[in-house]
């Protein structure tokens, strides 16, 4: 994760388990990404079924979309933020 965001990446989808959850290494590694500003977008890999929201949370844009839909909308979203001059 820390060369991915050395490199430049510009946003991560991340295909995880059932109900969205992720180690706490991979956790804590996403959580630094967030905090340098760039999206994180989850999803589920399972083919049928969303994200369960953390307490307090929101499942975030990817919840209920596959890994390959969410690849298609973050990088939508990021073109339409560059177009906009917000990126």
């Amino acid at each position: 994760m820390r060369a991915l965001c050395a490199a430049g990446v510009q946003g991560l989808v991340v295909a995880a388990t059932g109900n969205g959850t992720v180690n706490q290494a991979l956790q804590a590694a996403l959580d630094q990404a967030q905090a340098a500003g760039v999206p994180v977008w989850r999803c589920t890999r399972c083919a049928d079924g969303q994200l369960v929201a953390p307490a307090g949370g929101d499942a975030g844009p990817a919840a209920a979309m596959s890994p390959w839909q969410a690849r298609v909308a973050l990088m939508l979203s990021l073109l339409r933020q560059r177009a906009h001059g917000a990126g």
